[in-house]
């Protein structure tokens, strides 16, 4: 499961042996615990009699901080991790989630590593299985912020892929990026055909055969499909760099980007789960590695953020950083040489879950991209899709993460918060974002004004603001555009009249049938009067959008960002109805829009290679 931009010069050596291949699409089984492995599983106990426990990881950054708290991949009695645990450690990298899961059954290992989309998928046939088998989530390691994303070919946006064929890997992390794309653009189960390969990228071994077996490949050679949910390297390539692929030097005519987790940030969760039996015979141990791996996890978002200071940062520290992540390097890219690489895959492509972030993630009941409502969407999606047939509740430890992390224990009931971080400096920093050549409009919403007025009341429209918030927080690398509009109908009489050499105009006196005359104002008078009327109306969104945090959700203005908002007045400059003739057409163009717009290129990050230097 190798998703990052930093495979990027990996990669491409082996693209062009499946140029033009037949595709070896497969199907997942449906259900998932219909899966043949798992007919005629027999679970077995999990054994400590070697004084030994297994625990799967895979390739991906945030696991290098268990390899860092063991000390390697093998058993090591001075480790932190066995110290804390009393017993010794042995990590092994499985990327095959089915093995994984194979192993779980067998007693092999008491732990599951995937995303939380993986873990839902198998809690069904584990509990059917066997009740102690059911997984208990007990730590979110990090957020996918630039690895994973998803290019198209020929469509300007996600609602264009109706009707369409997309490819993903079978059973990967990118099934949960792809039902979240589709859901918020309004897409069913159905509307878009999926097909599915087994590789999340190029893989040697499985091309041998001399077809393709990852989403990239796929793309290139089966010109019916549209898209593919790819990580970055093969998106860069696909795209010629990031920008219209062309058709050489093996990217796909027509392809663009569409986005990546930079944009979409609060979409795929890494977790590890354990097996409820093993839980809770062995919670002190459960407990003690959640524990480790947090403090660990807190020395890397120290040297993180020691980095991230750029000139100002301690040479002495980004050295012992690069000494402390050299081996994990040479584990997770094959080349220990590459530790620059590895320290922006874990710092910038990723984004490490602290105590804080666990706190909120496991225990908020109101955040909307939370434990409990990730499952609830993800599981009703497998569902609809047939590849579950009931739902089950995914049960969470319920650890305190800040006491676990050396912290203090909270002293309130209000879990603690992840620190916000600003997106944009200014407003004119997002302003030019959203107007940037490479900004893509994803999803937009439109919110209804009566004649001249610009307030809005969130309980009005309270259902509304709660999916705004679900989409600002889940694409939290994008910029959210409130764009007002006003009616051109006035502006359209004016200049008649004007035409016709009239200088003056009747109005109705309010509450009477009489009409007084007025002097005609000049089309600049109307036009500067939309102008305003339509800017009140977008930052009347804005407001009505800061009230519902305060009012709704009870956060206290340092825990509100709002950089990435842009209040747009749109004046009359883009009406639905050119020539509005009923009060229907007049009241569709007086409206406000919420836009959400990746940016990609635009998104500052905290640190890059020069800072590495």
């Amino acid at each position: 499961m190798i998703r990052s931009f930093i495979f990027f010069g990996l990669v491409t050596v082996f693209l062009a042996a499946t140029q033009g291949a037949e595709v070896a699409y497969v199907e997942p089984v449906k259900p998932y615990k219909e899966s043949p492995f798992l007919q005629h599983a027999k679970p077995r106990k999990v054994s400590l009699d070697q004084k030994t426990v297994n625990i799967p990881l895979i390739t991906w950054a945030a696991d290098g901080v268990m390899v860092s708290c063991n000390g390697g991949l093998d058993p090591n009695p001075n480790s932190k991790l066995a110290r804390s645990l009393k017993l010794q450690a042995k990590l092994e990298v499985i990327d095959d989630f089915d093995k994984q899961v194979a192993n779980y059954v067998a007693g092999h290992s008491p732990f599951l590593r995937g995303t939380i989309g993986m873990i839902n998928l198998a809690a069904e046939a584990l509990k059917e299985l066997d009740p102690g088998l059911e997984p208990v989530v007990i730590l979110q390691l990090s957020w996918s912020t630039g690895a994973d994303g998803f290019v198209a070919k020929d469509i300007q946006k996600l609602t264009d892929l109706k009707g369409k064929t997309i490819v993903v890997q079978k059973n990967g992390p990118h099934v949960d990026l792809v039902q979240v794309l589709l859901q918020d653009a309004g897409l069913k189960p159905g509307d878009v055909n999926l097909k599915y390969v087994s590789e999340i990228t190029f893989n040697a071994a499985a091309a041998k055969d001399g077809k393709a077996h990852d989403p990239a490949n796929a793309l290139r050679a089966d010109p019916s499909l549209a898209g593919a949910a790819c990580i970055f390297p093969d998106i860069l390539t696909l795209t010629a760099g990031g920008k219209v692929g062309t058709g050489a030097e093996d990217s796909v005519k027509g392809a663009r980007p569409i986005l990546t987790t930079r944009t979409a940030s609060r979409v795929i969760a890494d977790v590890y789960a354990v097996r409820r039996v093993f839980f809770e015979e062995h919670k002190e141990l459960v407990t003690n590695l959640v524990s480790t791996w947090l403090q660990e996890q807190k020395l890397f978002h120290d040297h993180l953020e020691n980095i991230a200071n750029k000139k100002s940062s301690d040479a002495g520290k980004v050295a012992a950083f690069k000494t402390l992540c050299k081996p994990l390097a040479g584990i997770f890219l094959q080349d220990q040489a590459a530790v620059n690489d590895y320290i922006l895959w874990v710092g910038v492509d990723s984004e490490l879950a602290g105590a804080a972030a666990n706190a909120e993630f496991f225990g908020s009941p109101k955040n909307p991209v939370g434990f409990e409502t990730t499952c609830q969407r993800i599981q009703s999606y497998y569902s609809q899709t047939g590849l579950i047939r009931t739902t089950t509740k995914l049960a969470s430890a319920g650890f305190d993460y800040g006491a676990l992390s050396g912290a203090a224990a909270a002293t309130s009931a209000k879990p603690a918060k992840a620190p916000v971080k600003t997106v944009f400096g200014t407003a004119q920093e997002a302003r030019k974002a959203a107007e940037s050549k490479d900004a893509s409009v994803l999803f937009e919403y439109t919110f209804k004004f009566p004649a001249t007025m610009s307030e809005l009341d969130w309980r009005q429209h309270k259902n509304v603001f709660e999916t705004m918030h679900e989409k600002v927080t889940r694409y939290g690398g994008a910029v959210v555009q409130l764009r007002g509009h006003a009616d051109n109908f006035f502006y359209n009489f004016v200049q008649l009249k004007r035409q016709k050499g009239e200088t003056t105009y009747e109005r109705r006196v309010p509450g009477t049938d009489r009409f007084e005359p007025l002097p005609l104002p000049s089309t600049e008078e109307v036009v500067n009067s939309a102008n305003k009327l339509s800017y009140s109306r977008a930052f009347a969104v804005k407001k009505a959008y800061a009230q519902y945090l305060r009012e709704a959700l009870g956060l206290t203005p340092e825990e509100i960002d709002l950089s990435r908002f842009d209040a747009k007045g749109m004046g009359i400059g883009d009406p639905i109805h050119a020539n509005p003739v009923t009060s229907e057409a007049r009241e569709a163009n007086m409206r406000g829009q919420m836009m959400i717009i990746a940016v990609e290129s635009e998104i500052p990050i905290e640190f890059g290679k020069d800072d590495l230097k």
